[in-house]
């Protein structure tokens, strides 16, 4: 999420005191000795409790505190910076924030991927379950389920890497969207290195089929990706049964200036048009949609009612909560003149994040529209981002994002357990969607908005 420079980062200058730069570099394979292990995690521990404000949002202080307890106890031995990677992710992955992340040092991942071999198939997960993409050896299990990988069942193996991969809240559709870049060095990260796979599949056509394939080398591995990057970003169509399609693909205005599109001036052509038209039905696709600007969310549901509303109800950092002087979104927003007042369905997936989780939580609360697709992938009741630093831990080298801005939206709340916003009419995409590229959800969730 992109936010205004608050003045709460100044007095978080202490953060660069413990950024290291010039590190050398450190072999994939290289050992560190348990003791700078032990340095690096009490690092760690301190800047997440001193620095991150959304750290209890979700888990409780005991419970966090039992993590890294239980995590620093395991610190017994010698281990390289990507093993010790794995623990950093599963402490990261514990918090429940989307936005908080780690990586290796480029140079070592870089190598690991050039000298290791690993499962050789892209992966993608469609409401938690797994299947081939593409694999190079075997081209007859293209869009095949799998089932089990050397004798694990799939969905074992899923929910053990869930562990590793963020998410607000833990949603689950958020992790499907993350783990395809991730899933093979995961794969190997936690249950270790093989030479070759014996997986149990169920192919396109539903049979059961056994295969074994062997160990490949990363850059042998991965295929053309199944969601090639828009080259329009904000489009406004018009389907059967007076049904409006606003596709937003992002709230960034960085990725708008490349394209020429301006936010503000579509939305009011737009919702100009819109109005014109009569419309009765109008179908927001917010599908892939990381989030951006502030701004654009609330903007975006100014045009959806005719009454004022509140769209953050707090900011703050560990040392800070904001007022509407350092942020104009918290004050009361005003709706526009142009504002549409007809029947509105919000289509959804799991990478429908940060800003884009911020403004549907809005339309959620306020009973203004129904969700159709996935459970949204970013928090419905707000996330920790805006100005953020990144902490380099000295002896591993491990690159942390730490975001210092807790957002927590102006919702009524969600029944217990629930963080994610469920969708009215679940709808998610085949695998054999993603095979031919076809769009196969957007003429669903058009029909489904026409029909309710």
């Amino acid at each position: 999420m992109q936010t205004y420079f608050f003045k709460g980062i100044l007095i978080a200058g202490c953060f660069f005191s413990i950024v290291s730069y010039g590190q050398p570099q450190i072999h994939y394979d290289q050992k560190i000795a348990p003791a700078l292990l032990q340095q690096d995690f009490l690092l760690l521990r301190d800047t997440l409790q001193k620095s991150q404000p959304g750290l209890y949002r979700y888990q409780g202080k005991t419970r966090m505190d039992y993590v890294f307890d239980s995590c620093y106890a395991s610190i017994r031995d010698s281990e390289t910076d990507l093993q010790f990677f794995t623990r950093v992710a599963y402490i990261v992955a514990s918090v429940g924030d989307g936005h908080t992340n780690c990586n290796p040092p480029k140079e070592t991942l870089n190598e690991f991927r050039d000298h290791e071999k690993f499962f050789p198939a892209l992966v993608v997960f469609i409401h938690s379950r797994a299947y081939m993409y593409c694999s190079n050896q075997d081209t007859l299990l293209r869009g095949a389920e799998l089932l089990s990988i050397n004798g694990r069942p799939m969905d074992a193996i899923v929910q053990r890497i869930y562990q590793y991969v963020q998410s607000d809240g833990f949603i689950s559709s958020h992790k499907d969207t993350e783990l395809p870049e991730g899933f093979n060095l995961l794969y190997y990260m936690i249950f270790g290195p093989a030479d070759r796979f014996a997986i149990t599949c169920r192919t396109l056509a539903g049979k059961i089929q056994k295969a074994t394939l062997e160990a490949e080398q990363f850059k042998n591995i991965f295929c053309p990706t199944p969601y090639p990057r828009p080259t329009k970003w904000l489009e406004l169509c018009y389907e059967k049964g007076n049904v409006a399609v606003l596709t937003i693909k992002t709230f960034f205005d960085g990725f708008l200036a490349q394209s020429g599109e301006h936010f503000a001036g579509f939305l009011d052509s737009a919702f100009t048009d819109i109005r014109k038209k009569n419309v009765s039905r109008l179908l927001i696709d917010l599908r892939r949609n990381q989030g951006g600007n502030d701004g654009n969310g609330e903007q975006l549901y100014s045009y959806l009612t005719a009454s004022p509303f509140r769209y953050y109800l707090s900011q703050e950092t560990v040392r800070e909560k904001f007022s509407e002087k350092d942020h104009p979104n918290l004050a009361m927003q005003q709706p526009q003149k142009n504002n549409y007042s007809g029947e509105l369905f919000v289509l959804c997936d799991g990478r429908s994040f940060s800003a884009s989780a911020e403004f549907s939580a809005i339309v959620k609360s306020n009973h203004r529209g129904r969700f159709i697709g996935d459970t949204c992938g970013g928090g419905y009741y707000g996330n920790t981002s805006g100005d953020e630093v990144h902490v380099i831990l000295p002896a591993t080298g491990l690159d942390i994002r730490l975001p210092l801005v807790k957002y927590t939206m102006a919702v009524h709340a969600l029944p217990k357990g629930e963080y994610g916003i469920q969708p009215d009419y679940p709808l998610y995409p085949g695998i054999k969607d993603l095979l031919d590229h076809s769009d196969r959800e957007i003429g669903q969730a058009v029909r489904i908005a026409g029909e309710h």
